[in-house]
């Protein structure tokens, strides 16, 4: 990376640093937290009655946005920033602003009108050690939704947070032998695939087929031919099969294949399918994986290809961008930062080692060309752009 030893890109950085690392560690651990499902409040009649106070407050004010309940589910967060930083008020105001826009209280009509929650049932059925059935969330049960807001001042990704305020069932399949979630269908898994729902068209090709969420919506569009699922675990193919296939009103569109997702790629043709929807990762832990179906996908050209969840992976990576551009910086400014690269876990050696090769030949001559790097969909582009292998 090249960056120029201009006085606005200098101050600009300094004045992200200066803030961004307390930040970091807060949303890092609101966000674990919320992932983990640790934060169900306790007090939610008392905090509900601040919530109301506020909005009458906002209302007095000419006040607009936010509804009781959201203040509800704001409250609940800052209660828990408030603890992680005690003494850091600003710090916290300035977190709980970059929250709030993107938060959301669901409807829970919505989401029981949903095709697939509305019409297939996972009541009292098993297979060996699974079993279909419902879960319920608690009423304020905070939870990530959708991919992170990562365009954002201090280049950190910011989760989009929400909530059901009254109790919700949804489906799920639970591991027995180890009491464990499986799979589910939450909020999350319909945001985070309604993209790929709405560009499916014609012969489809899925790899993964989970609790067959994608397949089902894609199956219900008109303009939809076919879809094949790519599938190495047979656990999971018999339970769709058996449990869920037999449910869906276009069956006659779902052809299974059992095999590995990156071994099948490599053997198909572009343009054999319309439309591809990788899903075979669990999440960004999965880096690998997800660079894996990209690189070998590179020839695909005819047949359009998107990947879950593929702006969370990029926001992962801004940190190591951010990495970077402190080293370039140092380097100018003839500073030792304190980082020791050959300390670093193998996995997350290959991801700056990665990151330091896709930089190579940028430049940042102006602070603007940060904020171009530091958006997600524009590391994408560069990704895309590249031949290298993580």
């Amino acid at each position: 990376m090249k960056l120029a030893n201009t006085k606005r890109i200098n101050e600009k950085i300094m004045q992200i640093e200066s803030i961004r690392q307390a930040l970091l560690m807060l949303n890092g651990t609101v966000t674990n937290q919320i992932a983990s499902s640790y934060i169900i409040p306790e007090s939610l009649e008392a905090i509900k009655a601040d919530a109301v106070k506020l909005r009458e407050n906002m209302d007095k004010n000419n006040g607009k946005g936010y509804s009781v309940e959201q203040i509800t589910m704001l409250l609940i967060v800052e209660a828990v920033a408030a603890q992680l930083m005690p003494g850091n008020p600003k710090i916290v105001d300035m977190y709980m602003n970059l929250i709030a826009p993107e938060s959301k209280v669901f409807d829970i009509n919505e989401f029981k009108n949903n095709p697939y929650i509305k019409n297939i049932a996972f009541h009292n059925q098993q297979l060996g050690d699974y079993d279909l059935c419902t879960q319920n969330m608690a009423p304020y049960e905070l939870m990530i939704y959708n991919i992170p807001q990562s365009n954002t001042p201090f280049y950190i990704s910011i989760p989009r947070i929400g909530c059901f305020s009254k109790e919700f069932s949804y489906p799920s399949i639970r591991q027995t032998s180890i009491k464990s979630t499986w799979m589910s269908v939450t909020p999350n898994e319909v945001y985070t695939v309604q993209g790929a729902v709405d560009n499916a068209k014609g012969k489809v090709l899925t790899l993964g087929c989970g609790m067959g969420y994608f397949a089902y919506m894609a199956s219900l569009k008109e303009d939809v031919e076919s879809i094949t699922i790519v599938e190495l675990e047979q656990d999971v193919i018999d339970l769709f099969e058996k449990h869920i296939l037999p449910q869906f009103e276009n069956k006659e569109k779902i052809t299974v294949v059992k095999a590995d997702a990156i071994e099948f790629m490599k053997n198909i043709s572009d343009g054999e399918y319309d439309y591809c929807f990788a899903d075979i990762w669990i999440g960004i832990e999965d880096m690998d994986v997800y660079f894996s179906v990209k690189e070998v996908s590179r020839h695909m050209r005819k047949t359009k290809i998107d990947y879950w969840i593929e702006e969370s992976f990029a926001s992962y990576l801004l940190s190591y961008i951010w990495m970077e551009v402190l080293k370039a910086f140092a380097k100018n400014n003839h500073i030792e930062l304190p980082i020791n690269e050959a300390n670093l876990p193998e996995e997350e050696l290959r991801k700056v080692n990665y990151i330091h090769r896709l930089m190579k030949n940028v430049e940042i001559n102006k602070p603007e060309d940060m904020d171009y790097y530091f958006n997600p969909k524009n590391i994408i582009k560069l990704v895309n752009k590249s031949k290298l292998i993580f």
